[in-house]
């Protein structure tokens, strides 16, 4: 491993640590107060979820990298190349890190309340059934740890690797270019589902719905995340 590639890799998290911290406590001393709050009222239920907000923050840090990291690091003489290789790791291990404190955290939680006093934050009607669920998971009736951080790394990762590419386009081509590039996926998106394909993807989609679709957004992250690299190459400050 060189030295340019830990030095970029450390400040990555270096910069991003304060960011991270208040992240977390955050979310952590308003999730303390809600369990009080139901502790202190035994006949309450209690709806805690901590995986949206790290894929929001994920998304966020994509895009925020581009602006206030990339142009230290050029600054201080890395190439794209060290740079591309070394966000990539970063952003992997940045979402793994999420990923677990979200799940570990959340079971804990459940053994505190009892899962018997957790109903849910989303509920899916259809026809006469209903059915609740706190993480994308349950879908699948997924209840290990383990596979929950799966789930979680994929869906942040992916959302990192789409901001991340958005930020670059609006650093390279500026407001005019990245607008330009949103309204052109805001059309494609609406032509597909005009015609219809976008709606059966879709469904292909909820009708084959498993375990193993994280793996492939996962993969799909990935490739978006090697795309980016056309565009980081030409990146100046």
């Amino acid at each position: 491993m060189s030295k340019q590639f830990q030095g970029a890799l450390y400040y990555l998290f270096a910069n991003i640590r304060f960011s991270l911290t208040v992240f977390w406590a955050i979310l952590l001393a308003l999730l303390i107060v809600t369990i009080a709050a139901t502790i202190l009222m035994p006949d309450t239920e209690i709806a805690f979820e901590l995986s949206i907000p790290v894929y929001v923050f994920a998304a966020v840090i994509g895009y925020w990298t581009v602006n206030n990291a990339f142009p230290y690091l050029i600054k201080m003489g890395s190439t794209r190349k060290n740079i591309f290789i070394s966000f990539g790791v970063y952003a992997f291990l940045l979402t793994l890190l999420n990923a677990v404190i979200s799940n570990t955290v959340n079971k804990f939680v459940s053994m505190i309340i009892g899962t018997e006093r957790d109903y849910g934050i989303i509920t899916i009607m259809e026809d006469d059934t209903s059915m609740t669920f706190n993480h994308i998971g349950d879908l699948l009736g997924v209840n290990s740890w383990m596979m929950r951080i799966v789930i979680d790394t994929s869906i942040s990762f992916f959302l990192l690797a789409v901001m991340f590419i958005i930020g670059l386009i609006f650093y390279q081509f500026g407001l005019i270019g990245g607008f330009s590039f949103l309204g052109a996926l805001v059309m494609v998106i609406v032509f597909g589902f005009s015609n219809g394909w976008l709606l059966d993807f879709i469904i292909l989609i909820y009708e084959n719905f498993s375990f193993s679709f994280f793996f492939q957004l996962f993969t799909v992250g990935v490739f978006v995340y090697l795309c980016s690299f056309f565009l980081l190459r030409r990146i100046t400050i």
